[in-house]
């Protein structure tokens, strides 16, 4: 073995694979093998002792991993900003802070939140910007790279949004997709079920969903046309009919990879204009039985304050992208969404020489859309201003 990089591959039968990279020095018996950055907290060490065997000695160097009896994992998704510039790893990045430390300061001030990575847990990032896939575990002052992935073949093209080559050269590159997200998800339930803990994405969003490449499906795939039920191929974002059975033929492998406490929360906007309208137009209602009206699109609607909510009820709050993966994984997961109507801030709390960034709801914004939603809906926000759908 020549000096350079290598790797280690540790096979199980109820888990992925977890792989090592190592770096190997030229030692004055040969290449040496040692971590290229700081050792991994279940892996501290490089053991090296000296052998006999047959009478020749030999040079035997030992990886100690020490793992959990069962597989735990996090995965996170980084849209990319197309119009703000934004780095959505940030999020990412102080997201996976705050579940290992069971601490956050989302809310301005240091608070207490359940501890969902461990040692040995994997967390999975997908970069829309980047095109890669990553895996990482804790080191001890920071995070070990275990592997990193280009998913398609190309990375993204992430010239002007919108500009109309663009956006066509973007739909039609094999690059990074919300399908590569899916495949890894059911890939993980089929080897181990149960592993996710926790699943964020963090980008604009829509109630279509995450908006992670911003591109568009061609004509016949939209409503209306020849094509409508399928996916575009060439789509990269996600689509609310993603977990149809033409389209997610292993939803049975993706639904098991949640644990049964698992989290999903869908970061950014749900701030459709018309939503707003509604909610606020039916808040000043005195009864049921009032009439209200406000503008949905452009069109003058009226509507007693009873039609609204029922609308409100049973088409937006169920016909969107978080409802939608709830009811595929069998409400396996707690999942949520920004509140319909609203649109989400971006807070930076410095903490000494570090610095977290979050996605918000501001409650205050907002107030009088939250204290309808609590009083007509009984839906009361976490301490981030997002529903449980």
């Amino acid at each position: 073995m020549n000096p350079g990089r290598g790797e280690v591959c540790f096979s199980f039968v109820d888990r992925p694979d977890f792989i090592l990279p190592l770096t190997f020095v030229k030692g004055t018996e040969g290449p040496v093998p040692t971590f290229p950055q700081e050792a991994p907290l279940c892996c501290p060490t490089i053991q090296r002792t000296q052998e006999t065997a047959l009478g020749a000695a030999k040079t035997v160097f030992t990886l100690t991993l020490t793992l959990a009896s069962a597989h735990s994992e996090v995965v996170l998704v980084a849209g990319w900003d197309y119009s703000g510039g934004a780095n959505n790893v940030a999020y990412c990045n102080t997201c996976r802070e705050d579940l290992y430390s069971g601490s956050t300061h989302r809310t301005g001030m240091k608070t207490t939140i359940p501890k969902r990575i461990d040692t040995p847990t994997v967390v999975t990032l997908f970069d829309f910007k980047s095109g890669e896939r990553s895996r990482s575990v804790k080191s001890a002052s920071g995070w070990f790279d275990l592997d990193r992935v280009l998913q398609g073949t190309v990375k993204p093209h992430v010239a002007k949004y919108s500009e109309t080559v663009n956006q066509k050269r973007r739909h039609d590159d094999d690059s990074i997709s919300i399908l590569h997200v899916y495949d890894y998800l059911a890939e993980l339930g089929l080897k181990a079920p149960g592993a996710l803990r926790e699943f964020h994405l963090f980008s604009h969003a829509w109630a279509g969903g995450p908006i992670l490449a911003n591109t568009t499906e061609d004509i016949g795939y939209r409503s209306g046309g020849t094509s409508a039920a399928l996916r575009d191929p060439g789509d990269k974002d996600p689509r609310l009919k993603d977990f149809d059975p033409v389209n997610m033929p292993r939803l049975a492998d993706l639904k098991a990879a949640f644990a049964t406490d698992s989290v999903v929360k869908v970061w950014g906007c749900l701030a459709t204009t018309a939503y707003r309208n509604l909610i606020r137009a039916t808040a000043s209602a005195k009864s049921d039985t009032d009439t209200v009206t406000y503008d949905w699109s452009g069109t003058k609607v009226t509507k007693t304050a009873a039609e609204s909510k029922t609308y409100l009820r049973d088409v937006i709050l169920k016909y969107n992208y978080m409802a939608k993966l709830s009811a595929a994984i069998g409400g396996r997961a707690k999942v949520y969404g920004a509140p319909p109507g609203m649109g989400a801030n971006l807070r930076a709390v410095p903490v000494g020489k570090k610095t977290f960034n979050y996605m918000y709801v501001d409650g205050t914004i907002y107030k009088r859309e939250y204290d309808f939603l609590k009083s007509a809906m009984g839906l009361v926000p976490d301490d981030t201003g997002y529903l449980f759908f």
